[in-house]
């Protein structure tokens, strides 16, 4: 159970982004927009993001990095009073994390048995925002892509959330689109709805949807703290099933 909320939380920490609201750019967030140049973010789960030239931010999970290697940028194409728009690559190197789970007994996810290719995995996301009714209203979609190299003979990992995100390891490519709503409940308190769903592509598959609700508190420009609820559900390998997992980060800006 202890290794499975581990793999979760590396999932969750390396392909998830912060939600603090557009408005508020001091923080990075779910939307169109980037951090300002010479911004810096992190939290205990949440990666490292720096604001950088030209629109463009970058981010790299130093928690993660040496169990699953990677790196970020989100760079924005255009921004006015009627909409801002970006595009968010995130580049995954998860064979040696694959290698480790790929044991029996304590720390067994794989069979002992299973054979890991080299696996390069890029995700790629559009995001289209606008501000409507005090709210930011962001549109997103893309895909999930895999380039495995060598032989290749491993399960899927069937977990909630997991699944969707690492399908494409087996089968190139998981399109992806969602729409993320955000705005300010009180004072400093921010809220972020997100649903998002996942196209798997196999015949025998079918589709994965999640709801996302989180409460951000801006403490200052240095400090935030974020708590929510994520609910995945759709068809898995085994059955139709659905799942409810926590999420919580301390957020530090410098």
């Amino acid at each position: 159970m202890k290794l499975k909320l581990l793999i979760i939380t590396i999932i969750i920490s390396i392909t998830s982004t912060q939600i603090i609201r557009a408005q508020n750019l001091k923080w990075s967030n779910n939307t169109a927009d980037i951090l300002e140049q010479g911004r810096k973010e992190a939290g205990i789960f949440a990666p490292l993001k720096t604001g950088w030239k030209n629109n463009t931010e970058l981010s790299v999970h130093p928690l993660w990095f040496f169990i699953i290697p990677n790196a970020s940028i989100k760079k924005q194409w255009k921004s006015n009073e009627k909409f801002r728009f970006s595009s968010k690559h995130t580049f995954t190197y998860p064979t040696m994390l694959y290698n480790m789970i790929s044991t029996e007994g304590a720390g067994g996810i794989l069979p002992e048995t299973s054979t890991i290719p080299q696996l390069f995995k890029l995700n790629s996301t559009a995001l289209l925002s606008i501000d409507k009714f005090n709210q930011t209203f962001t549109f997103t979609a893309g895909a999930d892509l895999c380039l495995s190299i060598g032989d290749s003979d491993f399960p899927y990992i069937e977990w909630h959330f997991v699944y969707p995100r690492t399908y494409s390891l087996n089968n190139t490519i998981t399109p992806h689109a969602g729409i993320n709503a955000t705005g300010v409940l009180y004072g400093n308190f921010i809220y972020e709805y997100r649903f998002e769903t996942f196209f798997l592509t196999n015949a025998d598959a079918g589709v994965i949807t999640e709801n996302q609700l989180k409460i951000s508190w801006l403490k200052s420009d240095k400090f935030a703290i974020k708590a929510g609820m994520i609910y995945s559900y759709g068809k898995f390998p085994f059955d139709n099933d659905g799942g409810l997992y926590p999420t919580f980060d301390l957020m530090f800006g410098f």
